[in-house]
């Protein structure tokens, strides 16, 4: 197999992973933007970026169903590949959750979740950037570890968003709506994280 061919997967990773990027930019950028709920535009400029998220994966499983020599296992490729599917998946999710529900009100964790869902993705690009090199690298493991700090940071405020709300005299449908946003965005948090986490073990399994 040419080499150009066996980078194809480290490549496909990326192009399929700025799917991801975009959405939870776009993301980012309505939840800071935010006036008064989602719009129809908003939402369905959301799916395009989801839709064509599932056509990069398309062909890259494709591609993949007819290889027989790969950089790493075949097992480990299709996880990757998946999980990072899952990611764009779930941020749209977190939008359209605001769309069908009506939200006219976003708790202020949101805005702050938002902006660790866009860093955790710019840090997982230099993950997957520097995977090809992962017999080699040096510093692939603490981009790695940069991921999972700033996931570290999801978690924190899960708990503490989560907590404020019970303490608050907010409706039982206020509490219901936040509760139920906040474990949307918390989720995307923890998806994007398994993709850095994939990644790790597809490394300790090939090196």
């Amino acid at each position: 197999m040419k080499k150009k061919e066996v980078n194809y997967y480290f490549k496909t990773f990326s192009e399929l992973f700025e799917y991801t990027k975009k959405a939870a930019i776009y993301l980012n950028s309505v939840v800071k933007n935010f006036d008064g709920g989602i719009t129809e535009q908003q939402k369905d400029e959301m799916h395009e970026i989801e839709h064509s998220a599932d056509l990069c994966l398309h062909d890259a499983l494709a591609k993949l169903a007819k290889e027989f020599i790969t950089p790493i296992e075949n097992e480990d490729i299709l996880t990757i590949i998946k999980t990072i599917d899952d990611a764009t998946d779930v941020i749209e999710e977190a939008l359209i959750k605001m769309y069908i529900h009506n939200v006219k009100k976003l708790p202020e964790a949101a805005v702050v979740f938002a902006d660790i869902i866009q860093r955790e993705c710019i840090a997982v690009e230099e993950v997957l950037a520097e995977f090809p090199n992962f017999k080699k690298s040096s510093t692939l493991k603490d981009k790695i570890m940069e991921v999972l700090d700033i996931e570290s940071e999801g978690d924190k405020l899960y708990m503490s968003s989560i907590r404020e709300l019970y303490q608050s005299s907010a409706s039982f449908e206020e509490i219901y709506l936040t509760e139920n946003l906040i474990n949307i965005f918390e989720e995307c948090c923890d998806v994007i994280e398994e993709i850095a986490q994939v990644i790790d073990e597809a490394v300790m399994k090939n090196a």
